[in-house]
């Protein structure tokens, strides 16, 4: 397991961050593509950018030798901490990568925000994604929202997609 640091995403990062987040959603090199669902940048610079100000939601990168490798993005609403955009560089996954950038996301999202529950939405036929989710104690919430065609986060091939949310007390 890599060596990590942790910190805020600056609007100085904006170039790693949409390389990271495009790579892992958008290419064909890592087991978190969405290349095959989806169709388009997953980030772009504008919303990016739009979301750092926004107040109670940030993105936390994790940095290894210097160099950005993920990132998750943490939203608060009320006592609920909607994380997602979960991100590894395709040739730094299957590191243990994205399970500490998650456990560092539950962990400040509890402490900083008091937030008691994590809430995310996950591609609903991306089986092998919340198999991964529930190992790390999250539960399907019997949930689904369709894709968000009005966002700028690419679109999907099959107009069917929908997200399932899944939940985990913090």
């Amino acid at each position: 397991m890599s060596t990590l640091l942790f910190r805020e995403a600056l609007a100085k990062d904006a170039k790693d961050v949409l390389n990271i987040v495009n790579q892992a959603y958008r290419t064909e090199g890592g087991w978190t593509t969405e290349s095959h669902l989806v169709v388009g940048d997953r980030l772009v610079e504008t919303d990016y950018l739009a979301g750092l100000a926004e107040e109670n939601r940030q993105i936390l990168l994790a940095l290894e030798n210097q160099q950005v490798v993920g990132c998750i993005e943490i939203q608060i609403e009320g006592v609920h901490a909607h994380l997602g955009m979960l991100a590894v560089l395709p040739d730094k996954q299957n590191q243990g990568i994205a399970s500490q950038l998650l456990s560092q996301a539950e962990t400040l999202a509890k402490q900083t925000y008091q937030a008691k529950e994590a809430v995310m939405l996950v591609l609903d036929v991306r089986e092998e994604l919340l198999q991964y989710y529930y190992r790390k104690g999250y539960k399907r919430a019997d949930e689904y929202v369709p894709f968000p065609m009005h966002l700028n986060v690419g679109k999907p091939i099959n107009q069917n997609l929908m997200f399932e949310k899944i939940i985990k007390p913090l």
